[in-house]
């Protein structure tokens, strides 16, 4: 068969045909102009009358046929789409995705509601979730980064790192976020008197160490049998160095007062243990519009000491659009105490 080309091979092809068919040729090649011009055109009205006049009905039932066979490809070529509820597989039911987290969802607090789910949340619980590395090797490499002073004021220096023996977590979003949560101006270079930067040479002010649940034990202690996290000053518990402990129970898993918003947890986390490196002890009321201080024990219970009242989980030291903060300051007692608090 010959491949058939714009023009020479066309003209020579027509030669061998009888004079009928050289007119339909003629017709065809006259009314393919049609496609993109006025329907209106003589030449192209008379085209459709001759080409109607020599085929009768079936000058009609082409176009038609053609429509009919291009959506009958068109439908056979289309995936079936499989409805909610429907299992691609017969007889097993198929079961909906899990919903994803906003990161921009109301909070919830462990105070009883008034709608349907009232319910009190255990404050102290590490709620379920995916597995988490329990006992690690007890030392921590360097995550490398670095990034510029943010904020005025005094400069503190800090490095990112990881307990070796920890798997399952994304090192990299864990050292991002890190530094993007200390970056931003609700944390505490937000608002002058301190400044930060991430560094991965030299010595640090302090470090900011994710952990495992076991070496957390070692380095915070265990008196209260929850998982926690903590900072542990130079000199403490075996460090010979300021280390920020983050917990990687709670970084997996999160807690009760942030459930369904595991990243605003870890922001809190971020911002509450950085507090006790740049000096700041634990608040224990809300702050004036009823949010909870960073600097509450937020992990263990949001009850105000003062008024007994609920206050709002919150992860920044300077919330937008909040009075107060970052909140009065004092040092715990067995009176004042989140986890005392929590069933009081």
């Amino acid at each position: 068969m010959a491949l058939w080309e714009e023009d020479e091979p066309q003209a020579r092809s027509a030669q061998t045909l009888t004079p009928d068919r050289v007119d339909d040729v003629t017709l065809a090649r006259r009314s393919a102009p049609t496609f993109g011009v006025r329907p209106d055109d003589p030449t192209v009205l008379q085209s459709l009358r001759d080409f109607a006049r020599r085929y009768g009905w079936r000058a009609y039932a082409l176009p038609v046929l053609i429509v009919i066979t291009v959506l009958a490809l068109m439908t056979t070529g289309e995936p079936k789409k499989q409805q909610t509820g429907q299992s691609a597989v017969p007889g097993v039911a198929s079961r909906p995705g899990p919903p994803t987290a906003s990161g921009d969802i109301p909070l919830k607090s462990d105070q009883p509601g008034s709608g349907a789910r009232n319910t009190v949340l255990s404050a102290a619980a590490l709620p379920a979730g995916g597995d988490y590395t329990k006992t690690g090797a007890g030392t921590f490499r360097l995550l490398v980064g670095s990034g510029p002073v943010v904020g005025s004021g005094t400069l503190h220096k800090y490095s990112v790192e990881i307990e070796n023996g920890i798997t399952g977590v994304d090192v990299s979003k864990f050292s991002s976020q890190v530094q993007t949560v200390l970056s931003d101006p609700r944390s505490w270079a937000g608002h002058g008197g301190v400044a930060l930067q991430r560094v991965d040479t030299g010595s640090p002010d302090f470090h900011v160490t994710l952990v495992s649940s076991m070496t957390v034990r070692s380095l915070c202690g265990y008196d209260i049998p929850i998982e926690t996290s903590c900072f542990v000053p130079s000199g403490t518990a075996g460090s010979n160095v300021n280390r920020v402990v983050i917990n990687v129970a709670r970084w997996v898993r999160g807690d009760a007062a942030y459930v369904g918003d595991l990243n605003a947890y870890r922001v809190y986390l971020i911002n509450h243990e950085d507090g006790h490196a740049l000096g700041h002890q634990h608040a224990h009321q809300c702050l004036p519009g009823g949010l909870a201080p960073v600097m509450m024990q937020q992990t263990l219970g949001l009850r105000s000491a003062a008024t007994h009242k609920m206050c709002e989980a919150n992860p920044w030291p300077y919330p937008k659009g909040a009075a107060g903060a970052p909140g009065a300051e004092q040092p715990d007692t067995p009176a004042n105490t989140e986890i005392a608090l929590k069933n009081d």
